[in-house]
């Protein structure tokens, strides 16, 4: 019993942290097909229905995501991604975003 009690909070930290890993890489995938497919969209429809294509792509817990959607310059366009990293459990002074930038030529 003692060895439990020792190391449970070790397995709950680990634990807590894979969790962690997982739910960042799985908001990286889905802003990244979010970024994809709007600027697909901007490539057919313009700069105005890619930034809702690409929210309506985003799952509801990445809704307070920034969208920006323009010309990258070069005949193309870019869409850009960027939420504030998605914690299961929030913790003060962890302030990362997470970023996700597409650009498609014509």
């Amino acid at each position: 019993m003692l060895e439990f009690a020792a190391y449970f909070p070790l397995f709950i930290l680990v634990a807590t942290l894979a969790l962690e890993t997982f739910f960042a890489f799985i908001a990286a995938e889905r802003m990244e097909h979010a970024a994809r497919a709007a600027a697909r969209a901007a490539g057919t429809e313009g700069v105005a229905g890619a930034e809702s294509t690409a929210r309506a792509a985003l799952p509801s817990w990445l809704s307070g995501a920034d969208v920006a959607v323009g010309g990258n310059g070069q005949g193309g366009y870019y869409t850009e991604i960027t939420v504030d990293f998605p914690l299961m459990f929030p913790t003060p002074g962890f302030d990362l975003d997470l970023s996700r930038r597409v650009e498609m030529p014509l």
